[in-house]
């Protein structure tokens, strides 16, 4: 009689094997169970209260909109800035303003300004930020 081929070896990778599929497949029923996919568009939803606060149920009363809410907060950029002018090239008809405040430097030129503005002088301005750098977008003299 010959002797029987499967070895201990074997047997225990056959095992292992086994023990691995078994892991695998119940790996795929927990993760089929706790599957979030297909499920109704109202169970997806998140509600904010007054407070911020973050829940699951809607909220009892809808919220009213004051009038303070719904306006902008003022804009910086809307308010006149004071400076005077630094330095002024006249043969290139071009300039920079000095705030007086943040001590930043704005470039102007005499279309941008609609006048001809001349070394200390001040002015009052609004400028925008461009590719170039900061130049005025309005400038009135004081």
């Amino acid at each position: 009689m010959a002797k029987s081929q499967l070895t201990f070896k074997k047997k225990e990778t056959a095992k292992k094997k086994q023990l691995k599929k078994l892991e695998k497949q119940e790996r795929r029923e927990m993760n089929k169970a706790n599957n979030d996919k297909g499920k109704a568009l109202e169970e997806m939803f998140v509600y904010v209260d007054e407070f911020g606060n973050l829940s699951d149920t809607p909220p009892s009363q809808p919220y009213k909109f004051k009038e303070e809410d719904l306006q902008r907060p003022a804009d910086p950029e809307d308010e006149y800035l004071f400076g005077k002018v630094s330095y002024y090239n006249e043969v290139g008809h071009y300039g920079f303003i000095r705030d007086n405040v943040t001590r930043e430097t704005v470039y102007f030129n005499d279309n941008l300004a609609g006048m001809v503005l001349n070394l200390n002088q001040k002015v009052k301005y609004k400028y925008v930020r461009s590719k170039q750098g900061n130049q005025i977008s309005e400038v009135e003299l004081i």
